[in-house]
């Protein structure tokens, strides 16, 4: 599967984990879904209620409008950004809500060394996506 972004989306999204640091960052991801590929079109950045360095959750109204709003759009939702403080690459904690959350992806940025990464359960285990960005970063 290949999860298509921008680099205007990347950047934003590492701001955002910067900007909050070490507090995980967290977005829901809305876009199109074809059968190998997924293109996120818009980012929901939301707060980490949890206000966690090792684990993120986001608050149901937040869920509702967002979902309302892609629905309106005709957008489906892709999946979920966290930030982590080390590797990205799902924790345990991640795999388990995986497992819940079905075909959901998982767009994961390493605060350390600020590679992206992203994922998605399929068959019981993790699997990586190809990340392939594009656009032009607009300062």
């Amino acid at each position: 599967m290949i999860l298509r972004v921008t680099h205007q989306q990347l950047k934003n999204l590492e701001r955002e984990a910067r900007n909050i640091h070490p507090i995980e960052a967290c977005a829901l991801l809305f876009g199109t879904v074809e059968p190998t590929e997924a293109s996120v079109k818009k980012v929901v950045v939301a707060q980490n209620v949890l206000e966690s360095t090792t684990r993120f959750e986001i608050d149901t109204r937040v869920f509702f409008e967002a979902f309302t709003e892609a629905d309106k759009n005709d957008m489906a939702f892709l999946g979920f950004f966290h930030s982590h403080p080390a590797e990205a690459t799902p924790s345990s904690i991640d795999l388990h809500f995986m497992q819940l959350w079905g075909d959901a992806i998982w767009l994961i940025l390493s605060s350390s060394d600020r590679r992206f990464a992203a994922f998605q359960m399929k068959n019981g285990r993790s699997q990586a996506l190809i990340l392939k960005v594009e656009g032009k970063i607009k300062e």
